[in-house]
C-alpha cells in the first residue's frame, strides 16, 4: 500500500486543514479534516479531531467499522469539550473524513463536506455524501451540481464534528482491487475541480506525492480561495 498527502494554505491567512496517514503493524488509516471557527479555533478543532482519531484507531477494535465509529465519537467529544471550556473556542468545529484500508477492502466514515473518492483506474466515484445545505438541495433535485458550486450558501455545513454534544458519522464498507486508489480531500479541492478533471490526473498518476501537488496547483489555478488538502492511497497489492 502506498500513501501520500499534502496540504496548502492557499489564499487564506492560515491553514485550518489537517490530515493523517497512520501506518502500524495492526492498521493503515488516512484522514482529512477542515476546521471552522473564529480566530485560530478552526485549526485547533481539525488538529484535535485528527489527533484523537489517531489515538483511538491505534487501539484494537473488533472491526474497521467499529473503530471508525468510536474514533469519530471520541473526536466529536474532544472538540466539543475543548470548545465549551474556552470562550475563544466557542462554536468551533470541523469536517472529518477517514478510511481504514487493507488490500481487499476499505471502511470509510465522514462528517461534513470533506470527501472520499474511490478511483478504479477509469472512473472516480464519490463514496461519501456531503453534509451541507447545497448537497441536500442537489439530492432533492432543487438545484444542479453545477449550481451548487456557486450557490451563496455553499459553505453552510449541516453536520460537523464538535458543534454538538453528539453527532452521527456515515460509515461505508467497500471492496477495492490492486491499482485502485482512494482520494481524500477538503472542499478547497473538490469544491473547485470537477470529478472528471481529478480523475484525469489520477489516470496519469505515476507518483502519488507529485499528483497531490499537481491537484493542489490545478485547484489554485482554477480559483480556489480555500485551504486545500489531498491524501492519496494506492492499492499496490501488498501489505497495508
Amino acid at each position: 500500500m502506498k500513501f501520500a498527502g499534502k496540504t496548502e494554505t492557499g489564499l487564506r491567512p492560515q491553514n485550518e486543514d489537517n490530515y493523517l496517514i497512520l501506518r502500524t503493524d495492526a492498521i493503515s488509516a488516512v484522514a482529512v479534516s477542515d476546521g471552522m471557527g473564529g480566530h485560530q479555533a478552526g485549526e485547533v478543532a481539525s488538529h484535535l479531531a485528527v489527533q484523537t482519531l489517531e489515538t483511538v484507531l491505534a487501539e484494537p477494535h473488533p472491526s474497521a467499522e467499529a473503530a471508525l465509529s468510536e474514533a469519530f465519537s471520541e473526536a466529536n467529544r474532544a472538540v466539543h469539550t475543548r470548545a465549551s471550556l474556552q470562550d475563544e473556542m466557542y462554536g468551533m468545529g470541523c469536517t472529518l473524513v477517514a478510511a481504514i484500508v487493507d488490500e481487499t477492502q476499505f471502511a470509510a466514515a465522514n462528517i461534513g463536506d470533506s470527501r472520499l473518492y474511490h478511483f478504479n483506474g477509469e472512473t472516480l466515484h464519490p463514496v461519501t455524501h456531503d453534509h451541507s445545505f447545497v448537497a441536500e438541495l442537489v439530492r432533492r433535485g432543487a438545484i444542479t451540481p453545477a449550481e451548487a458550486k456557486t450557490h451563496p450558501r455553499r459553505n453552510l455545513i449541516t453536520r460537523a464534528v464538535g458543534t454538538e454534544a453528539r453527532v452521527k458519522a456515515d460509515i461505508f464498507s467497500c471492496e477495492w482491487k490492486k491499482n485502485d486508489m482512494l482520494l481524500l480531500c477538503s472542499d478547497g479541492l473538490c469544491g473547485v475541480l470537477e470529478d472528471a478533471e481529478m480523475a484525469a490526473f489520477l489516470r496519469n498518476c505515476t507518483d502519488l506525492e507529485a499528483t497531490c501537488a499537481t491537484l493542489i496547483e490545478r485547484a489554485l489555478a482554477a480559483g480556489s480561495r480555500d485551504n486545500i488538502t489531498v491524501v492519496l492511497v494506492k492499492n499496490d497489492g501488498g501489505d497495508a
